[in-house]
């Protein structure tokens, strides 16, 4: 009798400590069934748990609307324009949590750093994806001299953005 209760001791611990140690798969989010895109939210019916399964989840995730660009450029210091728009320095979208977050479509993306050959690239966005843009810029030769900075091609004001007076010349 002694010898089946150690026994049947010894087989609960070995299947106590198997299933503890068997691998399961691991999610570190939800899971989701049929999603649908609508107006920036997705909508999911179901929603996957990890260890429960399927369970019913009505709610809408914001999606983010809008692409990465990373750029990886040197030297280190130029200036980053994004449709003649100032966006900052290379070294601010340059890292691996770092990025130029910019709308989906396309966008003309200018590099400028006194003593460099001004640099523009356009490139197309799109929604959730990272583009990476590679390049060096060209050191200018002596006596030439860098492009200036390019003129954004639209006002950021809302509605019709008045013309500028023209020149009055003297004694008029």
């Amino acid at each position: 009798m002694r010898r089946r209760t150690f026994v049947a001791l010894v087989t609960g611990v070995l299947l106590v400590v198997a299933t503890t140690l068997w691998p399961s798969p691991a999610a570190a989010q939800m899971r989701r069934g049929r999603i649908i895109v609508t107006g920036g939210y997705l909508y999911g019916p179901l929603a996957y748990g990890p260890f429960w399964g399927p369970y019913p989840y009505y709610g809408a995730v914001p999606m983010r609307a809008s692409g990465d660009v990373r750029v990886l450029a040197s030297p280190k210091q130029a200036e980053v324009y994004v449709d003649g728009f100032y966006a900052g320095v290379v070294d601010n979208f340059d890292g691996v949590f770092q990025r130029l977050h910019a709308t989906p479509g396309g966008h003309a993306i200018t590099l400028h750093f006194e003593g460099y050959r001004t640099v523009t690239h356009n490139i197309y966005v799109t929604p959730a994806v990272t583009f990476k843009l590679r390049l060096t810029m060209e050191k200018l030769g002596p006596g030439e001299t860098s492009d200036p900075p390019p003129i954004p091609a639209r006002s950021l004001a809302r509605g019709p953005v008045p013309l500028p007076a023209p020149p009055v010349s003297p004694g008029t």
